[in-house]
């Protein structure tokens, strides 16, 4: 791990840490972090779905809106939370990976105003006592705050083989918000022959969105790993081929009863034919499981490692040859020059 990410949950103020320019600081007695947990602790604990985008999170916010979850009053047609969006780039793009100016006393006065607008435009028309929560794939990376903010908050990861995210298109790294979101750096320009540019991606999607996932979820995991508990992992592909126990478990984790009929109703209109699809695209396959296949293996998306092809293992024998050759030159040459 890290020490960036370690940083992250260390909530002890940090003298002489830097702050944001955008906007001077209004000291006061407690810090912004306790301020904003006090503004909202008459509220339920919210649940946060995050994941990589094209994750089948849209399913996961549909079962909970159906229980009586109020996901947000400005949505798209994803169930994204829109009135999170700003505040999820405005803090990926200034601090993001290394959160510990946060940590500090008080926050830039401008961003302390956008958290807070932020969450009241996404409760707009919430009644103050039923469960709420939103679904946002990059709050992945702002977990560590939102977990400060709402302390009893519940997190739900959700997860999706890698080699059919890497075949479902999204956005190229091209500004500094995705640089960050993809490579954890928005000053990155390249990346082993790869542009950031929308050019390059349009050629190679397959290759960005497997290393899109790759990072998402391996961040993902490491803060859903300090949250303990108040963390649980679902998998898309049990989302869709078992929806009704998996929306319990879900459900149980989140301390609320199921509505059975309602679990009938979405159980009826779950697709599963996109689970597998990256077998239609055999040739991009193998560069997407070479780019991944660690975390790939990790996850039991892949049984097995990877074999070595015949013009690998031809190529690694002729290197060894010529290591041994030259091994052999050393030893001649340290001889003759006694």
């Amino acid at each position: 791990m890290s020490n960036a990410y370690a940083k992250n949950w260390d909530s002890q103020s940090r003298a002489g840490a830097p702050v944001s320019p955008r906007a001077r600081p209004v000291h006061s007695q407690v810090g912004t972090i306790e301020r904003l947990r006090r503004r909202f602790a008459d509220l339920p604990a919210p649940v946060i779905v995050y994941n990589k985008s094209h994750s089948g999170s849209r399913l996961l916010a549909q079962m909970l809106d159906d229980q009586g979850v109020f996901i947000g009053g400005k949505l798209n047609e994803s169930n994204d939370a829109m009135a999170i969006l700003p505040l999820v780039e405005r803090l990926v793009e200034d601090y993001y990976p290394d959160y510990h100016a946060l940590w500090d006393q008080e926050w830039p006065t401008d961003l302390e105003a956008l958290f807070v607008t932020a969450m009241m435009e996404h409760l707009a028309g919430y009644d103050g006592h039923s469960p709420w929560g939103w679904k946002l794939c990059e709050t992945t990376y702002i977990v560590p705050i939102i977990a400060a903010v709402f302390p009893e908050a519940r997190f739900i990861h959700l997860l999706r083989d890698g080699l059919d995210v890497a075949f479902s298109d999204h956005v190229p790294p091209q500004a500094r918000f995705w640089r960050k979101v993809y490579f954890n750096n928005g000053d990155i320009q390249g990346w082993r022959g790869l542009s950031m540019t929308n050019r390059a991606y349009v050629r190679r999607p397959h290759v960005y969105n497997a290393l899109h996932w790759m990072n998402s979820v391996e961040v993902g995991r490491t803060y859903g790993a300090m949250l303990q508990e108040r963390y649980l992992e679902v998998r898309y592909e049990d989302l869709c081929q078992d929806f009704i126990p998996t929306s319990r478990r879900i459900l149980t984790f989140m301390g609320q009863g199921a509505d059975e009929a309602a679990l009938m109703r979405r159980s009826a209109s779950v697709r599963k034919g996109a689970i597998g699809k990256h077998h239609r695209h055999r040739r991009q396959r193998r560069q997407v499981v070479r780019l991944i296949e660690p975390t790939l293996l990790s996850l039991g998306y892949l049984e097995a490692p990877s074999q070595p092809t015949l013009m690998w293992r031809l190529r690694e024998r002729w290197y060894s040859v010529l290591r041994e050759a030259g091994k052999a030159w050393d030893r001649l040459r340290r001889r003759r020059h006694g």
